[in-house]
């Protein structure tokens, strides 16, 4: 990747919020939180909404905030170090652009844009501006994913990870355009999970989608993929979101096997590795691996802030940075080509 600016001036870094949705909300309470970060700024067409979220976050994160509607005026009264991208995903590659023009870095929400060529563009501005963009991949940051991230170097050489997610949600409306709901929002999370505790990326992938008979999404709700992965890796993904029981957890349920053995994960608890063992052996006992506590409102969120302002102090490349997050996108992208011609397809790499 290329280098990018760093802020070194003292106090906490200014930031602006685009979206007053959910992820808009939740993002000033957590810039609140955080000793280097304070909100200056929030955005959103809609005025009303925008003046609810805010009353909603309260005066400790919204109390004096610049409230508007036009974002490149903002961000010229304001001049903010970050941008955090909340808005719907079919305005992300135009707020992210104006954002990394204006000069400030970006923390978006996924998907990076809306195609693999216009997160590319939007890769290219980064790096013409010396700007961070970066990708909030909160699965990455779970003390679940991080405990599995180190039992993977335990079992390796690794062969096979299966991710079966299951839940009955209904999306925001946006979602409901899309022709691969699932697919297109959902799994680009566990997709790059998969990549950070494994190290490996895809080459290649055969899905197939599809809609149960009760989905109230027009487009496909379900999903069984098949990655191929670097050095022999086999990535099985199961995901339905109108699933009508046995659900899982918002991570999914998680099972890792390699030379040394094999490690579950439910995406709540502690992950259990279980150690090899050959044909007649007796069963090795489990371990339950060791977990830090996280934030239970939204684990994951504030480690995903710390690390990008950290980034932004030392320039050091955070999780989610924008070249890496095109890999997770890619897999997203070739996942559904393989559903709609019904073929293997490549990843883009």
């Amino acid at each position: 990747m290329s280098g990018f600016a760093t802020v070194s001036r003292p106090g906490p870094l200014r930031a602006v919020i685009v979206g007053a949705g959910f992820m808009g909300r939740n993002w000033a309470r957590e810039i609140a939180r955080q000793a280097d970060t304070e909100l200056v700024g929030w955005v959103d067409l809609d005025e009303a909404a925008l003046r609810e979220a805010a009353k909603e976050a309260g005066p400790d994160a919204a109390g004096n905030v610049t409230l508007g509607t036009d974002l490149t005026a903002l961000l010229a009264e304001l001049d903010p170090d970050i941008v955090f991208n909340s808005s719907p995903p079919a305005a992300h590659r135009s707020v992210t652009a104006s954002a990394l023009e204006h000069g400030c870095a970006v923390l978006s929400e996924k998907p990076m844009a809306m195609t693999l060529a216009e997160a590319r563009e939007l890769v290219a501005v980064s790096e013409r501006t010396g700007r961070l963009l970066a990708v909030t991949q909160d699965r990455r940051q779970l003390s679940g994913t991080r405990a599995l991230i180190a039992a993977a170097r335990r079992l390796a050489p690794l062969t096979r990870l299966e991710i079966d997610f299951r839940l009955p949600h209904r999306a925001g409306p946006y979602v409901h355009l899309w022709d691969e709901p699932l697919l297109r929002e959902m799994a680009i999370h566990l997709f790059d999970a998969a990549r950070a505790v494994t190290g490996a990326d895809a080459q290649s992938v055969f899905c197939n989608a599809y809609q149960t008979p009760w989905s109230w999404y027009p487009g496909n709700d379900s999903a069984e993929a098949l990655f191929q992965m670097d050095d022999g890796l086999h990535f099985a993904f199961t995901g339905c979101w109108t699933a009508r029981s046995d659900f899982t957890s918002w991570t999914g349920r998680w099972y890792l096997e390699g030379a040394n053995g094999s490690v579950a994960w439910d995406g709540l608890s502690a992950p259990v590795l279980t150690p090899a063992r050959e044909e007649g052996e007796p069963e090795p006992a489990s371990e339950t691996l060791p977990v830090a506590p996280q934030s239970p409102e939204f684990p994951g969120l504030a480690e995903v802030l710390a690390g990008f302002v950290h980034a932004l102090r030392t320039g050091e490349a955070p999780d989610g940075e924008c070249h890496d997050n095109l890999r997770s996108l890619a897999m997203v992208e070739a996942a559904v080509a393989s559903a709609q011609y019904g073929q293997v397809v490549i990843v883009e790499n």
